[in-house]
């Protein structure tokens, strides 16, 4: 049975409301006449933030979003939601449903945590005393006894994002829609809300949940939805779907990259990569070669010396999760060109079946960070056949085992 049914959505927004506004204020039926007429004038100065998206989450399916900023995650939540409604298409919700989009809808600042634990409640269609008996668990889950009766203008951010949390814990419903509200507050409360999510998951529920950390998207959700510009790319198996992902993520980098410096510059400006350093040496180019089946990794780095006569190479790994791995550093180097390349392959490759994001650096011979690059493209792992093994961290350590036979034991 499907809890959710999306058919056909369409997302529809207008750029400036002063050159919309006669469209903007027209009433129904009106407006879908006019459209009909007008088509070329009705669409001027839109864009689609949904684009004929189908797809469905069966009952207690864990569903994830997938896509780049500005691809349609959040518009999807909330056209399912009911926040906002779908120009085109139809969305079917069988269930009582509840989600976590933005931690101020359904809060007043000016009330206390009591009262609005009692408002959002009621949002949901729980009354007062449905919400009386839940209260302490809600309070002792969000870790806010004493702040109970304060106003939540006077909460920090991150406790506003507890008791929402708390507060839709405590709601007996089949839906649950999350949006990244697991990136923010501290650590223990993030275990907190995993683990409640499992449970809940593993007792029925349905999650339709939205991360940009790939580890909690493989880890939380069987089936993945890939959206790219408001369509859908792909609909499958979690780990499929992330795999190729990635290798998309790899290819739109490489295919940006292969222009000048100042083309590369403009990249690293719009997608956030994370890149840092003195700057007496810069990484120019990196280039990770497709990788096969328990084969190695082999990375190509251009670079400008920038003036330094002799330095260290590195190249280190990130996980989905974003923990750092380890790395692998090159002996002292010396530079004696204005630019040069380096070659580095690591084999083997010690990493299990994932998704690692590469960080690539120059240091001086005295430890001195030159030119930091953690790259958004990513180096993809597939399964290997050397047998079973236990499916734990990241890391495989390599190790010579032999049996010890019984006449050895008593010697």
């Amino acid at each position: 049975m499907d809890l959710i049914t999306v058919e056909n959505v369409t997302k529809t927004y207008r750029i400036g409301v002063g050159r919309a506004r006669g469209r903007e204020m027209m009433p129904p039926p009106f407006d879908r006449g006019v459209s009909k007429l007008f088509p070329k004038w009705w669409m001027a100065n839109t864009f689609n933030a949904l684009d004929d998206v189908s797809f469905n989450v069966p009952k207690g399916t864990s569903l994830a979003l997938l896509g780049h900023n500005g691809a349609g995650k959040t518009t999807m939540l909330k056209v399912i939601s009911g926040v906002t409604a779908a120009s085109t298409g139809s969305v079917k919700v069988n269930g009582r449903i509840a989600a976590l989009i933005d931690v101020l809808v359904g809060f007043h600042l000016d009330l206390t945590g009591r009262e609005n634990t009692y408002l959002l409640g009621a949002v949901y269609g729980f009354g007062r005393k449905e919400m009386n008996e839940r209260l302490d668990r809600i309070l002792e889950f969000a870790g806010i006894e004493e702040m109970a009766d304060t106003p939540l203008k006077r909460y920090l951010s991150g406790l506003l994002d507890r008791l929402r949390f708390s507060i839709i814990a405590s709601l007996d419903v089949d839906v649950l829609l999350v949006d990244e509200i697991l990136a923010v507050g501290d650590a223990a409360f993030q275990r907190k809300c995993v683990e409640w999510l499992a449970d809940f998951t593993s007792n029925g529920g349905t999650l339709v949940f939205i991360s940009h950390n790939l580890g909690l998207v493989r880890s939380m959700t069987q089936q993945t939805v890939w959206l790219d510009h408001g369509r859908v790319v792909e609909q499958g198996e979690t780990d499929a779907v992330l795999k190729r992902y990635a290798q998309a993520m790899e290819q739109r980098t490489n295919e940006s990259l292969s222009g000048n410096r100042s083309a590369a510059s403009k990249v690293i400006s719009e997608r956030g990569m994370n890149r840092w350093g003195a700057g007496g040496a810069r990484v120019g180019s990196v280039h990770v070669e497709e990788t096969v089946e328990d084969g190695p990794v082999q990375v190509s780095i251009t670079y400008d010396t920038a003036g330094l006569t002799e330095g260290v190479f590195s190249i280190g790994f990130i996980d989905e999760s974003g923990s750092e791995l380890g790395a692998a550093t090159s002996p002292v180097v010396k530079l004696d060109s204005v630019a040069g390349s380096m070659r580095c392959v690591i084999d083997p490759f010690p990493f299990r079946p994932g998704i690692y994001f590469p960080v690539v650096a120059i240091l001086s011979h005295d430890g001195r960070v030159e030119d930091r690059w953690r790259l958004d493209r990513a180096v993809v792992i597939e399964q290997s056949d050397r047998g079973p093994s236990l499916d734990f961290g990241s890391v495989s350590i390599a190790a010579e085992w032999s049996e010890v036979y019984a006449e050895q034991q008593g010697a």
